[in-house]
């Protein structure tokens, strides 16, 4: 049974909390009255606990023991056979020596050895530690460094730093440096340095730094001190130049060549069409003209260099006197240069696509300029241009008519 709740528990409390602090002012004002000498007493010393024992280690559960790799023997210590041959290890003449040196290793299946000065040769082998010669079959594997040539069907891994040529037929895998050439016709990774020629069928992969050329037919990625060259290009830096469909760089010092480019830095030139560089940027455009009269565009701009997609709208004299509605989509590709403060001279070339009522895909319909322009920066969102130049007119199907006219042209980029 819950028992009933008391109506007079909080008056008791308000009681004793009035009574407790009366308490403590009377014991305040007794100790004001004592001596000087007794509040001058030393305190009493504060006794420090011992700090506990350290825990004692469960025995069901002992610390994990890490265990330190062996050293590789010297190949002066290990046992010297010539010749080995055998049909997969440890069915060999080095049947419990997987250790030994020799000069060549024949064998049907596996072969297995610890130091290789020479030749082997089999669907698969493994060298313990180094190899100084050349592995030739389906897969071979280098646990130390390896010196020379790794010529594979399918897979060549080392396990170290790399000197020579490391050849396979779908993946080829270097854990240290690289020096020399790495081909795969799928994949070629190396986890450090590569100095000399990094190669790959589908993909391309440097974890340090590429001195030299890079190249995939699909994905590069990597930094890269020379040339870069793919579909894809992915790169923390490159010092020379890098070309692709797909350009993507945080630090670049030299030129981009592709569709579209994107960099963080750039010390150098951006050459796309879609140029995104975080200096220079991308600016909406609205300008007029006497060969179309009403455009508007998105320019992307680089260092020097730029590119416009525009579209715009005309309207253009027929032979009877009439009018013509056309709509026009174009691209133009030029370079800028600061000649002083706020002014710049700019030079490119436009190519337009006119689509008008009754004219056919099929037949030629457009319009190719070359514009000299100069622009003045008022603000950084706020560039007033104007200029002039030539252009031409392309028509018809069988026979093709071209007439040139003055180009006039004036706009504002934002």
């Amino acid at each position: 049974m819950t028992p009933r709740p008391d109506p007079t528990a909080p008056t008791r409390r308000t009681l004793a909390a009035a009574a407790a602090l009366a308490l403590g002012l009377l014991t305040a004002v007794a100790a004001a009255d004592e001596p000087a000498s007794a509040s001058a007493a030393a305190p009493a010393p504060v006794a420090i606990p011992a700090p506990a024992p350290a825990p004692l280690p469960d025995p069901e559960y002992p610390p994990p023991v890490v265990a330190s790799e062996p050293k590789a023997p010297s190949p002066a210590t290990v046992r010297y056979q010539p010749v080995n041959v055998g049909f997969m290890y440890p069915i060999a003449t080095n049947a419990g020596a997987p250790d030994i040196f020799t000069h060549l290793d024949l064998a049907l299946v596996l072969g297995r050895i610890g130091y290789l000065g020479g030749l082997q040769i089999g669907p698969v082998g493994w060298v313990g530690y180094d190899m100084r010669g050349a592995q030739i079959g389906l897969a071979h594997v280098v646990e130390g460094r390896a010196e020379g040539l790794e010529l594979d069907g399918l897979f060549s891994i080392a396990r170290g730093d790399f000197a020579g040529a490391q050849i396979a037929g779908l993946m080829g895998w270097t854990s240290g440096r690289m020096t020399g050439l790495a081909l795969a016709g799928m994949a070629s990774y190396v986890y450090a340095d590569v100095d000399g020629v990094l190669l790959g069928g589908l993909v391309s992969v440097a974890r340090g730094k590429v001195r030299g050329l890079q190249m995939a037919g699909g994905t590069n990625i990597g930094r890269v001190d020379g040339l870069q060259l793919g579909i894809v290009n992915v790169s923390a830096e490159v010092r020379g130049v890098q070309i692709g469909l797909i350009n993507v760089a945080r630090r670049i010092k030299g030129v981009q060549v592709g569709v579209l480019n994107i960099t963080d830095k750039l010390e150098g030139e951006s050459l796309g069409l879609l140029p995104i560089p975080r200096r220079g940027g991308v600016h909406p455009v609205v300008w007029g003209s006497n060969s179309i009269f009403a455009n508007l565009g998105v320019k992307f701009a680089s260092a020097y260099a730029y590119s416009i997609l525009g579209i715009g709208l005309h309207n253009r004299p027929l032979p009877d006197g009439k009018r013509q509605a056309a709509f026009t989509a174009g691209l133009t590709l030029g370079a800028r240069v600061p000649i002083t403060e706020g002014f710049a001279v700019a030079g490119d070339l436009a190519g337009n696509r006119l689509f008008a009522d009754g004219v056919p895909l099929t037949t030629h319909d457009e319009l190719y300029k070359a514009r000299v322009l100069v622009s003045f920066e008022i603000a950084k969102r706020l560039v007033p241009f104007v200029g002039g130049g030539v252009a031409m007119a392309v028509q018809g199907s069988d026979s093709l008519r071209f007439s040139f006219l003055p180009e006039g042209t004036a706009g504002i980029e934002l």
